[in-house]
């Protein structure tokens, strides 16, 4: 549960008193591959990635046709070589859209299918990605990893008020407790490899070194603290509690590595772009060497105002172009942020699909799962949600449709995906009919 924050920073003074400034407690190493006898299918994946703000008044997400016989939105060109291997959802709407902010909501309901209501302290549900590791229980040095955007100067976004916490997880373990991203892609990098020939003391003495994940958001707070007021303060206390779940999702073996050989470190300070094609690599590589079969990746938080002037068009900052009016302008400024992100969601399908895995490969036997907060993000529109789904889930899908949902409950799209990945969860968020259609 969290708690009030003091400007002081006390939990702070009080994380690095009890001893948290160590190693985390596991530097997972990379599984090798299980020899498959028998013919027997290889693990399945599951993956999320999130992005903000929705679709530019649907200027870009026009989805027609029916079926395998779709056409895509003019924002999709990148995602044509893949369309045999996607499914596009028309229709599926959130079912929870009054009496709390709407990026809020939307950012808390995709994984979970749960309302919020509380507005001080974070509360929604268990999420899909978690019921499915407490299922499945896989035998991975890393039970769930949990991706971020660069860090933001003043701490998590916040939606009109609201905690932060609604913004920035979209992994829940359960009710309160959110599984905080990592922000850092050379942490990220570090927990899923070590490289092949490492020495087993070496190993031990890095595990025991590496600095915490805490520590690099500590020495962030340190840099910002002169400039913090109590609201932000309280939300960057809520920060640190919730990271603590990172760790916490963590285990501690160190297994012979035997992939990824030759794999390069990203680095610290990568600006935004470098930075998600770094966390887009890291998650194949931690799903080639098996180091965790379990994923998200929020690629921006729910109230995500990144600054996209590398693309050429002006300042950019994606929240205030998704509402800032609807001059030819601003419709393609924002219309270039969405194309953005379909192009890093292509980027990572290419990859996945270039990595064998037995006579597939890891895009077959995955489950992936892309999309936003909103619908329409000028309206804040809660209905037909831009979701697509990747993947073969190791033959339980069936790719390159366009999937019409119109009435469905979204809790039920949400435990056929669970379904897909062999966790036969009997009710997810109030359901207990998985949506046929996958």
């Amino acid at each position: 549960m969290f708690k009030p924050r003091m400007p002081s920073l006390s939990r702070r003074t009080w994380l690095r008193a009890a001893g948290v400034a160590v190693a985390l407690p596991a530097l997972p190493s990379l599984m090798p591959k299980a020899v498959r006898a028998g013919g027997a299918r290889p693990p399945k994946r599951f993956v999320s990635l999130f992005f903000p703000n929705g679709s530019t008044l649907r200027q870009d997400w026009q989805l027609s046709g029916a079926g395998r016989n779709y056409t895509m939105g003019t924002a999709h060109d990148a995602l044509l070589p893949y369309q045999s291997q996607l499914s596009m959802f028309t229709g599926l709407s959130h079912q929870h859209g009054t009496g709390s902010p709407a990026h809020a909501r939307g950012t808390a309901e995709f994984l979970t299918g749960a309302p919020i209501s509380n507005q001080n302290t974070p509360e929604v549900d268990i999420s899909i990605d978690q019921a499915i590791a407490d299922h499945l229980r896989p035998n991975t040095a890393i039970r769930s990893l949990h991706l971020g955007p660069t860090p933001y100067a003043g701490g998590p976004p916040a939606d009109t008020g609201w905690a932060s916490g609604y913004n920035t997880s979209i992994s829940w373990a359960s009710m309160t407790q959110p599984n905080a991203p990592l922000e850092s892609a050379q942490v990220a990098f570090d927990q899923v490899y070590v490289p092949s020939g490492t020495d087993p003391e070496q190993a031990a003495k890095r595990r025991r070194m590496q600095q915490s994940i805490l520590d690099h958001t500590l020495d962030q707070i340190d840099a910002i603290e002169p400039r913090l007021g109590a609201s932000d303060a309280a939300k960057l206390d809520e920060y640190l509690t919730a990271v603590r779940e990172v760790e916490a999702g963590l285990q501690a073996d160190i297994p012979d590595p035997s992939c990824g050989d030759g794999a390069e470190p990203p680095g610290d300070g990568l600006a935004f772009a470098e930075h998600t094609r770094a966390m887009l690599d890291v998650i194949v590589l931690a799903m080639q060497c098996d180091a965790t079969r379990i994923i998200t990746y929020s690629m921006d938080y729910g109230f995500g105002n990144k600054g996209f002037s590398f693309l050429g068009k002006g300042n950019g900052l994606h929240h205030n172009l998704s509402h800032s009016g609807s001059t030819p302008e601003i419709i393609a400024n924002h219309k270039a942020i969405v194309i953005w992100y379909m192009e890093q969601f292509a980027y990572l399908l290419g990859r996945l699909d270039a990595v064998g895995d037995g006579d597939t490969s890891l895009l077959d036997e995955s489950v992936v799962y892309f999309g936003s907060s909103l619908g329409d993000a000028w309206g804040h529109s809660h209905n037909d949600v831009n979701m697509m789904l990747a993947g073969g889930g190791g033959g339980a899908l069936d790719p390159g449709r366009l999937i019409d949902a119109s009435g469905a409950d979204y809790g039920a799209v949400l435990l056929a995906l669970a379904h897909a990945m062999d966790a036969p969860l009997p009710s997810f968020a109030g359901v207990s009919e998985p949506f046929a259609g996958l």
